[in-house]
């Protein structure tokens, strides 16, 4: 009887003791394959559109100080909002056309009033005739010319057109006047030259 005691609290000691172990076991396995892992975050350069904003940026600034340097050579533009600089400069960057030419035409059309208006039905800062490019812009609903911005952005177009398809002095004159330059009784003969001499050229 006793020694049947004995067998058992050895089998039960022993039991105890298996148990520890496969619980052991079991708690560095799991710990093992749940330790605490600290996340990586990787070095990464700055996202492009940052650093193309930031090049634009300084291009934008370059091309403001060239437009100052001919709107202060111009009458009427001398005093010109730092705004209307800014927006000659990028739009002429994203037409590719130089921003002195642009400066220039602003000065000899219109000497940087935003309410300029012709006889000939030309408007605002770079004198666009409504009636010649109703085709291609949408003067009733999207481009209003008596907005700076609208204006800018039309004239800049419509000039760089010109001087990427005849070059800088022939696209200058067909500019002017009825989309030729030439053939017209109000034109100006020595637009050009203005043009291109307030700009540096």
């Amino acid at each position: 009887m006793q020694t049947s005691s004995n067998v058992r609290q050895i089998a039960i000691s022993m039991l105890v003791i298996l148990l520890s172990v496969v619980a052991m076991l079991g708690l560095a396995g799991y710990s093992h394959k749940h330790e605490f892992k600290p996340a990586l975050t990787p070095i990464a350069p700055p996202p492009v559109h940052v650093a193309d904003s930031a090049i634009r940026e300084q291009k934008v600034q370059a091309a403001m100080w060239e437009v100052a340097k001919v709107f202060g050579r111009t009458a009427g533009c001398k005093d010109a909002d730092p705004t209307l600089g800014r927006l000659v400069s990028e739009a002429s960057l994203d037409e590719g056309v130089d921003p002195k030419v642009t400066a220039a035409v602003v000065g000899v059309e219109s000497k940087c009033s935003p309410f300029a208006t012709s006889n000939r039905g030309a408007i605002g800062l770079m004198q666009v005739r409504a009636e010649i490019w109703k085709d291609t812009f949408d003067f009733q609903g999207k481009v209003n010319l008596l907005n700076e911005r609208d204006n800018v952005r039309t004239g800049t177009h419509i000039l760089a057109s010109y001087i990427k398809t005849y070059g800088t002095q022939d696209g200058v004159l067909h500019y002017q006047g009825t989309g030729t330059g030439t053939g017209c009784s109000t034109c100006d003969p020595t637009y050009v030259d203005k043009v291109l001499t307030l700009a540096g050229k």
